[in-house]
């Protein structure tokens, strides 16, 4: 029975470290990422970033001696788009997919019906852990896809909310290019 104070002492403190605890982006990967805050220096001023365009976000842009002024960015959704070159080259954004573990948004490049390039516009990983398991799986997403020339991929194992964003937002860029 002398225990007893001890063990409810010594559980309430651990709870109260648990619920104190507060989580945080490591900042290595804020900028990496593709999220996150980039400071720009121009004219001894500092413009930071921290949305990607069309997420109705604003910036600010404050010089030093003067008062901060605020204008709203474009409200416009970027997955809206759908661009052709004259040589027949067409880019489309898919959708922007928020996962359990990041953000993930593609562009896709076609040319004659066919998947020329797939590239991130954005990219966020919630970890670290995160992060590396994106790394790895995205290469061979885009390999899929190439190959498959369709949204219809296998995926990568250990990777597997990565692979249904990256098919989710795949499938939204090709819809909006008119390939099955």
């Amino acid at each position: 029975m002398r225990r007893a104070p001890i063990v409810v002492a010594a559980t309430a403190a651990g709870l109260a470290g648990v619920l104190g605890f507060h989580t945080q982006q490591p900042s290595l990967l804020s900028g990496l990422s593709g999220g996150g805050t980039t400071p720009t220096t121009s004219g001894g001023g500092t413009t930071p970033t921290t949305a990607p365009s069309g997420s109705g976000a604003s910036t600010s842009t404050t010089a030093p001696g003067s008062t901060s002024t605020s204008t709203p960015a474009s409200t416009t959704p970027t997955t809206s788009t759908t661009t052709t070159t004259p040589t027949g080259t067409r880019t489309a954004v898919g959708a922007d997919v928020q996962y359990r573990y990041g953000e993930l948004e593609l562009k896709v490049t076609a040319t004659g019906g066919k998947i020329t390039s797939v590239q991130p516009v954005i990219d966020t990983a919630y970890d670290a852990r995160s992060f590396q398991v994106n790394s790895y799986a995205e290469p061979q997403l885009l390999s899929q896809t190439l190959q498959a020339q369709s949204a219809n991929i296998n995926g990568v194992s250990g990777a597997t909310y990565t692979s249904q964003a990256y098919v989710q937002s795949l499938q939204a860029a090709l819809d909006k290019l008119g390939i099955k």
